[in-house]
């Protein structure tokens, strides 16, 4: 007898009952123990990271992951799936400070390392075992992945291996600590790498102020006395000006512009790019004509009176100098400089010897030096428990009452880099930080790139590939505290470095006691944890010098991309497990991980092992709501993957999310979409075939275990059905080795609703209905089990829960207890026929 399904269906019981019957019986376990000795097929864990609660997103990209192992595994693959949690960084930090009540660095700094670091521990550990949280969600979803041996970043093993990394890059000369301008962000006080920072750009209206600038000396007579204008949308920086930019080649001219100021008709001389006169206000008269070059050496009045200069030792100052990056695209054509907070203002700082005034702190205040704004915020910054107001209005304000503005407005829209965590503007900040040189690779990651299997492929040669071309050194090191710890010692005198690539070097150290004896690490008592305060603690005497450990720690995402090799702690183990899992067969994740996970894991693949980190990779689009807006907790339109899974079932949202678009692409998540294409249309039409067999299969006490029947000697219906069937498979097969999912989906979906449940089960009903049990009876009893134990098994790895449940409905003893413990179909050339599927359907009305 055959288990008949309910009249009513609840998809979200039977997947309960599933993982019941999955755990009680170690399936799961099982598949792996099945084809331990088949070939290797190596996938890597993006590990997420555990500051909170899983999204909707989450599960679409998990099911990408899902998919595809199991695919491979019921293809014939040892399909390796080690889950994994990013533990460390900004994310845990900003958590961790609003369960504390902590506001800024400082406040961390008071409350010690030790103890901060204990609290990040805590929280996410609590987070991967939290109810509803990433454990619970893994499981709901039926993602297949070893949780009990997930890799944890934050573990010593983990850490150990991200230090054998890294110190790799050190004693390659790859690995600096260089003072550049890079971006900052104010709120945490750390830099952010060129991959986070184009995480964070924002649509932002910013200030559009045009400077009158007095000149007053000049190699062109005539513009002495007259007013350069200079644009800027950053008034914030003009404390720090220290010279003015012009283009040599770019045509200037000298203008009498008459206009109104204050309601008064006025006349002044300005000075511009010719082609910018389209900004000046009233009745413009040119007076003068020059190019950029005839300009050099003119000297021009102090913007602000803060921040003393000295003539003498920095005699360029206070001049208009040469600059290959002036444009006339918009402003005035007149560039102010400011070296601390720009990269081609610090680059002509050097070129032509410009004092470095830094007037802002690291997190984005005003010192001192500037009396009238001083501890003001550059920018309107965001905290846990406040606002505070940005500069702009009030520095403009004071600029206009010294009469430098020539006009102002706050209408310049354009993208501005926010950080990624905080959402709060960025800062370029010059600043000592380290660097790996990662331009000095860049063709080697381009070449290998071009091995990889990209789907999308536009994916990897556009936006991947075009940030290969354009790659920037990686700004490594971050001022924060729960993080690997840079494993730099450096000598008192400054004057040597080495890097410690394990734990058995770093024994080697001394552990400085709180009373200031030096122990042997291994003789200090203290337990090795590879993090701050501990490695703080640890010292090096060598050849007469004391060398102490640098006290940054390094971007996270280094640790993400060292997934390949320290999620099995290569390599103090495992050696050979890594040497034929790298490089990865496949690796899945969202677009944003474009510039960030993948790019990390390549970038260091590419540096130390010359190789690729991996084949093939799946790029999932953005999910927004149905009205295709981006999701967020802001805007209330964000969706919680848990009430989706309780009211639909995972299946339901797992095969939506293959069928409704290629992932590639944006999703525009409607529920109406699940209750209507997936669950109305395809499950049902496969549940009532299903029901449709075993209600006259039951009433025929047909086991599924006679004899069969010669395809031969079967109707026409019947051969038509199983070379439709086999026709699906071959494509089916062709699809998904291709990563064409939603194509394979969408061509199964097709078959069963259309081909089986439509044409073959509607017009085969009077032979299941007829009392005779004869060989024609049985063919249609044994074509349809077939068909549909095949479909079963091809929807497997897509939606495992319905398939289980109606692979195990349908089979007979000599039948795997799982469906995914089935060897996936393979096409039988022998019953295809394309010419007779075509003359079938056409003779079908």
């Amino acid at each position: 007898m055959y288990n008949q399904l309910p009249d009513k269906i609840s998809y979200p019981d039977l997947e309960q009952d599933t993982l019941t019957f999955w755990e009680s019986e170690g399936i799961f376990e099982q598949s792996l123990e099945l084809r331990k000795n088949s070939p290797y097929f190596s996938f890597y864990e993006g590990p997420p990271t555990v500051n909170g609660k899983p999204g909707i997103h989450h599960l679409m990209a998990r099911t990408l992951k899902d998919l595809i192992c199991r695919y491979k595994t019921m293809s014939g693959y040892y399909v390796r799936r080690q889950a994994g949690w990013d533990t460390h960084g900004l994310p845990v930090e900003i958590a961790v400070e609003k369960q504390l009540g902590l506001v800024n660095k400082s406040d961390i700094e008071k409350m010690g390392v030790e103890k901060f670091n204990r609290a990040c521990k805590e929280l996410v550990y609590s987070n991967i075992k939290m109810e509803r949280g990433w454990s619970d969600f893994t499981r709901r979803m039926g993602y297949w992945v070893d949780m009990d041996a997930a890799y944890v970043t934050c573990t010593n093993d983990y850490i150990e291996s991200v230090w054998w990394a890294l110190k790799q890059f050190f004693d390659k000369g790859l690995i600096y600590k260089g003072f550049k301008v890079v971006p900052q962000s104010p709120t945490i006080e750390t830099p952010l790498s060129s991959h986070e920072l184009s995480l964070g750009y924002r649509e932002v209206r910013d200030p559009n102020c045009y400077l009158k600038l007095k000149l007053v000396s000049s190699p062109v007579a005539d513009v002495e006395g007259a007013s350069i204008i200079v644009w800027t949308t950053t008034p914030w920086t003009l404390f720090a000006n220290t010279a003015l930019a012009v283009g040599e080649n770019i045509e200037y001219v000298l203008v009498k512009n008459t206009h109104q100021v204050d309601g008064a008709s006025a006349s002044e001389n300005l000075v511009l790019a010719g082609s910018r006169l389209s900004i000046l206000d009233g009745e413009v008269e040119i007076i003068a004509t020059f190019t950029g070059k005839e300009l050099l050496r003119t000297r021009y009045e102090k913007i602000f009176p803060y921040c003393e200069i000295d003539p003498a030792k920095y005699p360029n100052a206070l001049s208009i100098l040469p600059g290959t990056f002036v444009s006339t695209d918009d402003g005035s054509g007149v560039v102010h400089l400011a070296p601390a907070f720009g990269v081609d203002d610090f680059e002509m700082s050097k070129k032509f010897g410009l004092p470095m005034l830094q007037p802002v702190t690291p997190n984005g205040h005003f010192t001192t030096e500037v009396e009238e704004f001083a501890g003001r915020a550059i920018k309107t910054f965001k905290y846990a428990d406040h606002t505070e107001e940005g500069s702009d209005k009030d520095i403009i304000i004071a600029l206009k009452k010294a009469g430098k503005i020539y006009k102002s407005s706050m209408d310049y829209l354009h993208s501005y880099p926010h950080c990624w965590r905080t959402d709060n503007p960025v800062m370029y900040y010059a600043r000592d930080s380290w660097f790996i040189k990662s331009p000095e690779y860049k063709e080697t990651m381009i070449e290998l790139n071009k091995t990889i299997r990209w789907q999308p492929p536009e994916i990897g040669a556009g936006r991947f590939g075009n940030w290969l071309e354009e790659v920037k050194e990686w700004s490594l090191s971050r001022d924060r505290f729960w993080g690997t710890p840079l494993p730099i010692w450096v000598s008192e005198d400054g004057k040597d470095m080495f890097a410690v690539g394990s734990i058995a070097e770093l024994n080697e150290g001394l552990y400085e006691m709180r009373e200031g004896a030096l122990i042997p690490v291994p003789e200090s008592g203290v337990e090795v944890d590879l993090h701050r305060p501990f490695v703080d603690h640890v010292v090096f005497k060598r050849n007469g010098k004391l060398y102490r450990r640098v006290h940054e720690v390094v971007d996270v995402w280094f640790d993400s991309g060292a997934v390949p090799f320290a999620q099995m702690h290569y390599p103090f183990e495992n050696q050979e497990l890594f040497e034929k899992s790298f490089p990865g067969d496949y690796v899945a994740e969202g677009i944003d991980q474009t510039r960030g996970w993948f790019y990390t894991m390549h970038n260091i693949a590419s540096a130390i092992f010359g190789k690729p980190a991996y084949k093939t990779i799946i790029v999932n689009e953005l999910i927004l709501d149905k009205n295709g807006q981006k999701m967020s907790k802001s805007k209330g339109n964000t969706v919680d993957p848990f009430e989706m899974m309780s009211k639909y079932g995972a299946d339901a949202v797992r095969w939506y999310f293959l069928v409704n678009n290629p992932p590639w692409k944006p999703t525009l998540f409607n529920t109406k979409d699940i209750e209507d294409t997936v669950i109305a249309d395809f499950f049902r039409s496969l549940t009532n075939s299903f029901k449709f067999y075993a209600l006259y299969a039951n009433i025929d006490d047909i086991s599924g275990m006679e004899a069969e029947v010669p395809i031969s000697e079967r109707p026409e219906l019947d051969r038509w059905i199983l070379s439709c069937l086999n026709s699906v498979i071959k494509q089916y097969t062709e699809y998904m080795e291709a990563y064409e999912v939603t194509r394979a989906a969408r061509l199964l979906q097709d078959f069963a609703r259309n081909e089986v449940s439509n044409w073959y089960v509607r017009r085969n009903r009077r032979r299941f209905w007829k009392g005779e049990k004869d060989s024609e009876k049985l063919a249609a009893y044994q074509t349809l089990r077939t068909v549909l134990v095949n479909i079963v098994t091809l929807m497997a790895p897509a939606a495992p829960f319905l398939s289980e449940d109606l692979f195990r409905r349908l089979r007979t003893e000599n039948d795997p207890a799982s469906v995914h413990l089935m060897n996936f179909p393979v096409c039988n050339e022998s019953f295809v026929d394309i010419a007779f599927e075509r003359r079938i359907e056409i003779a079908l009305p």
